[in-house]
């Protein structure tokens, strides 16, 4: 009787324990068919959304340059590379020369050009001068057109120095340009100008400061390959360029590209003359 109890107990878990595995199995097999019913509807939305907004895309105006009627995407060209030129001038104060050109051709380049942000300028007074360093970190210096030329020299180094900006540096060397002496540019070009102290320019122009940066300046000019043999030497993107004495704006222009606005204009109006 003992026996038969037992058997009876171990069948009745047994039934007890496999129907609630099926009842569970039952349960997870309806929960992932839910689930897997939603992934779908999910994934089917996400597909019409993509593809009415690509729809919507293709018709805009506002996209009417990068699609066409039927939503291919059409080819679009890119802007072009804009260079940058470089622009060297080796000059002197008191040259005849190099006034008559810093006053008629880099003025009016560099007036038209200047706002393009294009022209990389620099500027080195010394020419044909001639420097020799003497004791205390100081230089006897010599110049093409006398003595007062290597003060003017000196004074424009010194501006160079003081005034890195170019677009403010321009004017002021202009000016100095072809004065007949210091007193004379300090008074015109230098004492009238907020960003200058008066009394530092005169010290630097006529002290070892000016002297150095006149020698520096030799230093440069003396490294030229081919040698300077005309002053002013204009050298334009590493090269010497003579014509461009004659006509800064078109050399300049020559070889900006794409070429500006202010160059095309330029251009156009020097083939009408």
């Amino acid at each position: 009787m003992n026996s038969l109890k037992w058997r009876y107990g171990w069948w009745n878990a047994y039934c007890f324990v496999r129907i609630r595995l099926l009842q569970v199995k039952d349960q997870m097999r309806r929960q992932m068919t839910r689930s897997g019913l939603r992934r779908y509807l999910y994934a089917a939305v996400t597909i019409v959304s993509i593809f009415l907004m690509y729809r919507w895309l293709s018709r805009h105006p506002k996209y009417s340059e990068l699609y066409g009627h039927r939503g291919e995407i059409m080819s679009r060209t890119l802007p072009p590379k804009v260079n940058k030129v470089s622009l060297e001038i080796y000059m002197e104060s008191k040259c005849p020369d190099t006034s008559r050109f810093m006053h008629k051709q880099l003025m009016k380049s560099w007036s038209m050009l200047s706002n393009t942000g294009r022209i990389e300028l620099t500027m080195i007074p010394f020419g044909k001068a001639r420097c020799v360093a003497t004791a205390g970190d100081d230089y006897k210096c010599t110049c093409q057109h006398g003595k007062d030329e290597c003060i003017l020299n000196q004074l424009m180094n010194c501006v160079i120095e003081r005034i890195t900006v170019p677009d403010r540096t321009v004017p002021i060397i202009d000016c100095i340009q072809g004065r007949n002496n210091l007193n004379d540019a300090m008074t015109s070009c230098v004492s009238n100008n907020a960003l200058l102290d008066h009394q530092w320019m005169r010290d630097c122009a006529t002290g070892p400061t000016g002297r150095r940066l006149l020698a520096m300046a030799g230093a440069r000019t003396v490294a030229l390959k081919p040698a300077l043999d005309f002053v002013p030497w204009i050298i334009i993107d590493g090269e010497r360029n003579s014509d461009a004495y004659y006509d800064l704006t078109e050399n300049l222009c020559k070889k900006l590209k794409p070429a500006p606005d202010e160059c095309v204009v330029y251009m156009q109006n020097s083939q009408a003359q």
